[in-house]
């Protein structure tokens, strides 16, 4: 081969690298292990004092939304009694959090893939409370969840409906916390039934509200307004609103249909206002939430429950 030839090719190889170097050393940095504990996912945990007020659905959908943002999102079932986050996506996971808990698979072995890159952690109907484990249990469930963190840009739990130790424990623990209700009145008494003990073992917790199934927006927010006032009455503790979905029987056949409403139908009246909410208030500036003193979610969780201890 002539010099003639040799030249160009090594200018294109050098213009190349040139041109994916920055890449490379972006990859380098990314595999580069960081420090335990150090926290690097939003969490968000979605939970509602009453069941069938659409919550899991919701998870599903939000999720859906951040990762066709370019978001990396992972789902963690946290409705260990009767998870079926699974069920919503249309999957069939082999294998659940009891796995891991027994001490049978890593966390990574049993993450299922649902659409756009979403990672999705089953919890496993009649998984007993993380709050009833053994210490040696839940200090190996835990090790293995803080590396979460840093795998993801939002991290939703979605947990059981009610007020249960361990679905408080993960209210405590989060970022930010999404109340899901209906304008039923059992569902709003139960709502505030979580607020209220919320802000009572964490009053600077970041709490917002979203009313699913309005007939109109005024509807939404007039309830929002009732709950907001009584929290400040009587609790001393602010209750942000996250937004209004409408009436949809597009969500009520995504559900029948096992596919997500954001893949089944997109410019549906919810999935629409869901959108909306997801890239106003996801986004807020991480100044705007509680601090944490730098600790992450698992870190934080893992005191609240059996033993106390941070894992190592």
């Amino acid at each position: 081969m002539t010099d003639q030839v040799i030249k160009p090719i090594e200018a294109i190889i050098a213009e190349t690298r040139q041109e994916i170097q920055p890449f490379v050393f972006k990859r380098l940095e990314a595999r580069t292990p960081r420090k335990a504990g150090e926290k690097i996912a939003r969490t968000i945990t979605v939970t509602s004092g009453k069941g069938g007020v659409g919550k899991t659905s919701l998870v599903a959908n939000m999720a859906i939304c951040l990762a066709q943002a370019g978001q990396r999102v992972i789902i963690l079932d946290a409705d260990l009694g009767l998870a079926n986050i699974d069920v919503v996506f249309g999957i069939r996971p082999k294998n659940s959090l009891m796995d891991v808990i027994n001490g049978d698979m890593k966390l990574d072995e049993i993450m299922v893939q649902g659409p756009h890159g979403i990672q999705i952690i089953a919890g496993g109907s009649g998984v007993m409370e993380l709050a009833d484990l053994e210490t040696e249990k839940a200090a190996r469930l835990f090790n293995q969840l803080r590396f979460l963190e840093d795998k993801a840009d939002f991290l939703l739990i979605d947990t059981g409906a009610g007020i249960s130790e361990s679905i408080i424990s993960f209210c405590q623990a989060a970022d930010q916390i999404v109340v899901i209700t209906t304008t039923e009145p059992t569902a709003l008494a139960d709502a505030y039934g979580i607020i209220k003990i919320i802000s009572s073992r964490r009053p600077e917790s970041h709490v917002s509200v979203l009313v699913n199934r309005v007939d109109n927006d005024e509807e939404g927010v007039q309830v929002h307004a009732r709950l907001a006032r009584v929290a400040n009455e009587f609790l001393g503790f602010q209750v942000h609103h996250l937004g209004t979905l409408p009436q949809d029987r597009n969500m009520h056949i995504a559900v029948r249909q096992q596919t997500p409403l954001m893949l089944f139908s997109p410019m549906s009246p919810a999935a629409t206002g869901l959108r909306k909410i997801v890239s106003q208030a996801f986004y807020e500036a991480p100044e705007s939430l509680p601090a944490h003193a730098d600790e992450g979610f698992f870190a934080r969780l893992a005191k609240l429950f059996k033993g106390g201890t941070t894992p190592q």
